[in-house]
């Protein structure tokens, strides 16, 4: 018997399994999907079994696979058809889109480490080999062998390791570490066969008898802790009573669980007329396959969620799964108690701040089919549910559904991918669906329901835009203008909430001399560093440099040396400083690092305990509280200037989806928007939260320029310490793949990346244009290209399919 393996090595260029020959004694205990053990390149790795066949390769010198990796992760043999899509889809190694499902507590690793033998004989090396030897010194004689790797930066650096394992100077010890998470196993109790009847009451304590009588009650097995807190007693009677053997111990496995939420049912509220309609378009068929795809588009407030809820039921009432995205963790935390409340402990719950033990018990309650509808952020649509029925992507829009590292997918585009192969239905949802997606619709490639009124009919919020040119011409240079602050004041005074809402987190986006000029930027990354107030310090929020703030110029030793810009710190100090008796939160990436931070914040906002919610994009989509009347949008214009085609989209969509925050209990609603740009036709639609106006704009601008959806586009980027060469390397690429690709491809570029320098690396990027495959045509002539290059070069590339930043 032979296996093919995905084998998990990081090297660029591997795009399929190798073949490994079964032996005897592993023939039994072998499966697809399994994790493995096997000899790669001098080097032992783990991989996993992606075909057994009886078929001998043509190829001699197979070699055996080691061994089968106990407790690790079995794949579904339909997601390694999605790694197989994947990595040909993305133009990334099977071993990226590989480790992007599985889940990091349940897989293995093999550690290399490398440990230095003799440092003294320097003299007959090579400078790379010298290179080696000075860098394992420096780190104290032995290193991760990733570590050394990335340290020495030198070429063939396994060939000249080699060198030196051979000449005894050094040794590479590797060792298998098994996946870290375990189940949770505690103590448990229960009665050893007897009754009351044989129970001889003069034989035993009352603490004792406490015991017995609540073992009795219980019926089963009981955690030790909990029996405790009801008999109210110590530990030492139930020692007694093990002792006399009428007690026993029996391990209980655990479920650890990330949050707690009563669980109990709750009543289906009475559908909308829209809900109704929207429901029997999704429904049409009555079955759940993939020629059921659906496009919501309903404004905010008008009730998507409940009719994924019932979509849901439906696919469970049909004995099918369902797995529900969403884009932010906050918006996970808010949807949870829906979700539950309806479907009570089939529900798992997906997302990146769960703890390792958390995400091992709900992604093994998945496996196992007790639960059947999972609820979770981008890397939730990866779940081994059996029997896939739907996959709702909420908010499908957004751009936090894109992974920024290889493999570049898209959870929206994985979702239709994995409901295709495996014959389920798809439901997208958005009040602002992305452009790309409301063209489908409209073409009629994918079914379109609309919901166009809110629940009750309530009013969509009524929506002010405040030129800023004017503000700033009359001299009111102000952070709030004075419409937007005399409506909080008004909106404090009736106990009602109020959103505040800054693309930028931070006191202020950069500090300048008015003197000199000066800007203080990131030595790493090009960019101006933000300035913190709290902590008095600059940061870059690409690759987390901090410094002190300089109280004068570093440049001219100037004192006009100040803060410009305004982010949420710097908003959240102006409020306590206009109203210091109302309770503000501020929500941004530097407020909710720590778990559970999200639904905490949001809890307390929803209790009222705080008047004001100040913001980023977090607090601009999803969220559902009734008592908020008024949202602010202090700076419309922060997205709208970036070099993107898509700035303008974003800035409808951010505009909108925080418009909907408001009024959406019984209390009318209004915004108010701050902008220089009132008259671009992003924001005209924004104010009036008419997405078919935008979209009609947008459409043909897209169409003119031959931008998506009328072409595919895939960004390529180099990244180099130095920039000349990161040009060059470009240069070169482009020419092999216009030679490859004869006709049909329009290349722009390379020139320096919007941000040309990201993390101490110098980046630049070119853009492939072409119409639309049908059959991967264009990304196998990239990998066909990148095979061809050098390997230090290959690894230098960045391929992006699908982009949604050009940054």
């Amino acid at each position: 018997m032979y296996a093919n393996i995905i084998v998990d090595a990081d090297i660029s260029g591997i795009s399929h399994p190798y073949t490994y020959n079964v032996p005897s004694n592993l023939e039994e205990v072998i499966n697809v999907g399994a994790c493995v053990a096997v000899p790669f390149g001098g080097r032992k790795l783990v991989g996993y079994v992606f075909e057994l066949t009886d078929t001998a390769p043509g190829i001699s010198n197979i070699k055996d696979i080691l061994a089968v990796v106990p407790d690790t992760y079995v794949f579904d043999p339909s997601l390694l058809n999605i790694i197989s899509w994947m990595s040909d889809y993305y133009v990334a190694p099977l071993a990226h889109s590989m480790r992007a499902i599985i889940p990091e507590t349940m897989s293995a690793t093999i550690n290399s480490v490398v440990r230095l033998i003799d440092a003294e004989k320097k003299s007959d090396k090579s400078p790379a080999q010298i290179k080696i030897v000075e860098e394992l010194i420096e780190l104290g004689g032995a290193a991760d062998l990733e570590v050394l790797k990335a340290k020495c930066n030198i070429d063939n650096f396994n060939a000249v390791l080699r060198q030196l394992n051979n000449r005894g100077c050094l040794e590479t010890i590797q060792s298998l570490e098994l996946p870290k998470a375990r189940p949770m196993i505690v103590q448990g109790l229960m009665l050893n066969n007897i009754n009351d009847a044989n129970i001889d009451s003069n034989s035993i304590t009352p603490a004792q008898n406490a015991i017995l009588k609540e073992l009795m009650q219980t019926k089963g097995i009981i955690k030790q802790s909990t029996l405790l807190k009801r008999a109210g007693t110590s530990a030492s009677p139930i020692k007694t009573l093990i002792e006399k053997g009428m007690v026993k111990k029996v391990d209980i496995e655990v479920r650890r669980r990330s949050f707690e939420i009563d669980n109990d049912s709750c009543e289906k509220p009475e559908l909308s007329a829209s809900q109704k309609d929207v429901l029997s378009i999704i429904n049409g068929s009555g079955e759940f396959s993939s020629s059921n795809k659906t496009l919501i588009y309903g404004v905010t407030g008008s009730g998507k969620t409940e009719v994924y809820l019932q979509s849901v039921e439906n696919a469970l009432n049909q004995g099918k799964s369902s797995i529900c995205l969403v884009p932010e963790i906050s918006l996970t935390t808010h949807l949870m108690k829906s979700y539950i409340s309806r479907f009570g402990d089939q529900v798992a719950i997906l997302h990146s701040k769960l703890s390792v033990g958390e995400k091992y018990d709900e992604w093994r309650r998945i496996e196992s089919g007790e639960a059947r509808v999972v609820l979770g952020a981008r890397s939730a649509v990866f779940a081994p549910v059996s029997n896939l029925g739907l996959i709702v992507v909420d908010e499908e829009h957004e751009t936090s559904y894109k992974q920024d590292r290889s493999p570049r997918y898209n959870a929206k585009r994985i979702a239709e991918t994995r409901i295709d192969m495996e014959d389920a239905a798809m439901i997208l949802g958005s009040a602002t669906p992305s452009i790309e997606s409301f063209y489908r619709a409209s073409s009629g490639d994918i079914k379109l329901a609309v919901m166009d009124k809110r629940i009750n009919d309530r009013a969509l919020a009524s929506v002010q835009c405040i030129d800023q040119r004017e503000e700033f011409e009359q001299g009111r240079r102000n952070i709030f203008c004075e419409p937007l602050k005399d409506a909080i004041a008004d909106r404090l005074a009736r106990k009602q909430q109020v959103i505040l809402f800054v693309n930028r987190r931070g006191y202020a986006h950069f500090m300048l001399c008015r003197s000199c000029g000066h800007t203080e930027k990131c030595p790493n990354c090009e960019v101006s560093l933000t300035y913190h107030a709290y902590s008095k310090t600059l940061k870059c929020h690409h690759c987390s440099e901090t410094r002190r703030a300089p109280e004068s110029c570093p440049n001219c030793g100037s004192t006009h040396f100040k803060q410009f810009g305004i982010g949420t710190e710097r908003i959240e100090e102006e409020v306590r400083k206009l109203f210091p008796e109302a309770g503000v939160i501020r929500m941004d990436a530097d407020t909710t690092r720590r778990k559970n931070s999200h639904a905490k914040l949001l809890d307390l906002f929803h209790e009222q305990k705080a008047d004001i919610l100040v913001g980023t994009q977090m607090v601009a989509k999803g969220l559902d509280f009734h008592n908020v009347t008024l949202v602010g949008v202090i700076s419309a214009d922060t997205i709208l200037n970036l070099p993107d085609f898509r700035a303008a989209e974003r800035t409808f969509q951010l505009l909108t989806q925080v418009s909907g925050r408001a009024g959406r209990g019984d209390l009318p609603g209004e915004v108010f928007i701050q902008s220089f740009s009132p008259d671009h036709y992003a924001i005209r639609s924004a104010i009036k939260q008419d997405y078919l106006s935008f979209y009609g704009h947008e459409i043909q601008f897209r169409r003119e320029l031959m931008y998506p959806p009328f072409t595919q586009l895939i960004n390529v980027i180099s990244n180099d310490p130095s920039p000349n060469y990161a040009l060059e390397r470009l240069s070169e690429f482009a020419k092999r793949l216009q030679n490859n690709v004869k006709t049909g491809i329009n290349i722009m570029g390379p020139v320096p990346a919007p941000v040309s320098k990201l993390k101490g690396v110098y980046r630049s990027h070119l853009m492939i244009r072409s119409q639309i495959p049908t059959d991967m045509t264009l990304q196998k002539s990239i990998a066909k290209v990148l095979d061809s290059m050098p390997s230090a070069d290959r690894s230098s590339i960045i391929v992006d399919v699908d982009p949604l930043s050009m940054l």
